[in-house]
């Protein structure tokens, strides 16, 4: 049935039915940020089956006769159906909602007879009811599954359908339209198979408004306007205004240390010189980053290195990264050490109020608005870490462009055609995904300017919010909050992050590390590195390479070799899988 639907769509959709300096302090202001706008575009073959088949062999596949050339194709003939959709966290107020959605489509011979049902699982409990799903193969048709819950491994085992015929399909033009072609690439996953070949699939859709946060600090403006301190603009006037509060202001110390590990670190200007390190090959955890060096054409693994590696290792590295870089960040970002909480790694884990505080771009408007709900006098601005993003380069951003959130249908489920055609609808019209990500325009929200949205004064009892990085998000639909499109420069910040030239697909895209047969060895090795506390500075430069050194001997003791061979033979392979494509 699921196919017949599917052919009988692609026929009517190809009959032609169906039409994202060290600055010192005491200087005057400088000029402001440029930002530069170019557009790239990647290909991919398609997905979908083949675009040459005829409307009229699809209708011959499906028992149907093709519509004549030129005239009107009819409608698929289906059954009223309800598909059940389980979000994580609440949504309130969704019934006004999908009683509009029910308005919208009444006229529409498909997606008048799709009824969504809704139900959710708060966030604490997600897990453990998503498990139970799976075993129990309950009665869902499209569920939301984060990456902490298993994805890899519920995919793995087989318990997704696959969609990738639905995408890149004419016949589902809305999807085709919200995801691009390399959003698409990036969701394909990479399944492998115990004689460590690969399939290839897409099992699960993935939510997002962008493809990597903009990660940088927070900082207090009012203060670097009272101490006449340079603009912010690069690390060294960062840590002169840093120096200067903390010198100046009794109570405050420089910089709060939570994620201050990210500042410094290559991980995305590495990138740019074929030098890997990122979530799906950090199996060893925060503290001791695993790097993958690949030859010019991404194709070949060069070597995985780590901190406190043997020169004879890191020769083997691409030009650049060829002695211990990463023991030589880790010794250089000692110098902010001074101007961080004095009690970390203790028990008092309570800081002083910090001259800068890191947050992700797209946490900033609620940290500034929690920060000013207790001093309303103060004011904030926003510097992001990594040089080529701060300066707003196309193509600074090199990652998997995916987020942890994702939407699965269920492999058992009788109704993935109905569900993709919702979702199809839902993606295809600025104003059908307006519906379901913030509600009734005019009552839930209004809209500012060509991307911007203004929360109306409703009742909280009868207004509408859903969890949308569940259920929702997609790049090719953005509205901004009043607070972001009311602040210029942090607009440019948010029009910069959302922007597809900011990013390229990392040839590491889509691999997972399978490790069964090292499953020992990283235990023990991550064990040794969680004990080293590197991410929170706990020593000096002399000290941190010490440590660092004493790790890599344990470590070797333990298994390091075996993780390191058996995750460049699997990279490998992935790399040998993906580019015979």
């Amino acid at each position: 049935m699921k196919n017949q639907f599917l052919k009988k769509t692609m026929a009517l959709a190809l009959a032609g039915a169906m039409t994202l300096s060290m600055a010192a302090c005491g200087k005057d202001d400088a000029g402001s940020d440029s930002k530069a706008d170019s557009q790239q575009s990647e290909q991919q073959e398609s997905s979908a089956e083949d675009p040459g088949e005829s409307a009229e062999e699809n209708s011959q596949a499906s028992g149907e006769e093709a519509p004549e050339e030129g005239g009107q194709a009819e409608a698929p003939q289906i059954e009223d159906t309800t598909i059940k959709i389980r979000v994580m966290n609440e949504f309130r107020n969704l019934d006004k909602v999908l009683a509009k959605y029910e308005e919208m489509t009444a006229d529409d011979p498909v997606m008048s007879k799709i009824h969504p049902e809704f139900a959710w699982v708060a966030g604490g409990d997600y897990k453990d009811k998503l498990t139970t799903a799976m075993i129990g193969q309950e009665d869902f048709d499209l569920m939301f599954c984060g990456g902490w819950h298993g994805l890899s491994t519920f995919i793995q085992d087989g318990n997704f359908a696959d969609l990738s015929s639905y995408f890149g399909n004419d016949a589902f033009p809305g999807l085709k339209n919200a995801f691009s072609e390399d959003f698409v690439q990036a969701m394909t996953s990479y399944i492998r198979q115990e004689d460590g070949s690969y399939q290839k699939g897409i099992y699960g859709i993935n939510l997002a408004t962008f493809y990597e946060d903009s990660r940088g600090f927070m900082y207090r403006e009012d203060l670097r306007k009272k101490y006449d301190c340079a603009p912010i603009t690069d690390e060294a006037s960062l840590l002169e205004f840093v120096k200067t509060v903390q010198e100046n202001e009794e109570g405050m110390i420089g910089v709060s240390l939570w994620n201050f590990f990210r500042l410094d670190s290559p991980w995305y200007s590495a990138k740019h010189d074929h030098v890997y390190t990122q979530d799906n090959v950090d199996v060893l955890g925060d503290q001791t980053w695993i790097w993958v060096g690949l030859s010019e054409d991404e194709k070949t693994v060069l070597n995985a290195v780590v901190p406190g590696d043997s020169p004879e290792e890191f020769a083997k590295m691409p030009a650049g990264y060829q002695d211990d870089f990463i023991t030589a960040y880790i010794q250089d970002r000692t110098k902010w050490n001074p101007y961080l909480n004095p009690n970390r790694g203790g028990t008092d884990t309570v800081e002083k109020p910090a001259a800068i505080a890191y947050s992700a771009l797209s946490e900033y408007e609620s940290k500034v608005k929690t920060a000013l709900e207790t001093n309303p006098d103060e004011e904030y601005g926003f510097y992001v870490i990594e040089d080529a993003q701060r300066n707003m380069e196309p193509g600074a951003v090199v990652c998997d462009m995916v987020t942890n959130n994702w939407l699965v249908v269920p492999e058992w489920s009788e109704k993935t055609d109905a569900v993709m055609y919702f979702l199809d609808w839902m993606f295809g019209s600025q104003e059908a995904h307006d519906l379901f990500e913030l509600g009734i325009e005019g009552e839930d929200w209004e809209a500012v300017g060509e991307d911007g949205y203004k929360k109306l004064d409703i009742d909280e009892n009868l207004a509408y919010s859903m969890p949308t990085y569940s259920f929702t998000q997609n790049p090719t639909y953005i509205r901004v909050s009043e607070f972001v499109s009311e602040n210029e420069e942090i607009k440019s910040r948010f029009d910069y992050m959302y922007d597809p030239s900011t990013y390229k697909l990392s040839p590491l895209a889509g691999f997972v590390f399978d490790t069964t047969n090292v499953e020992t060895q990283i235990a023990n090795v991550s064990a040794l590195s969680n004990e080293l506390q590197l991410t929170i500075s706990m020593y000096d430069a002399d000290e941190a390479a010490e440590k660092i050194q004493q790790w890599h001997t344990d470590a070797e003791a333990v298994g390091l070799e075996e993780i390191r061979a058996e995750l460049i033979s699997q990279i490998q392979a992935f790399l040998d899988a993906k580019n015979a494509n």
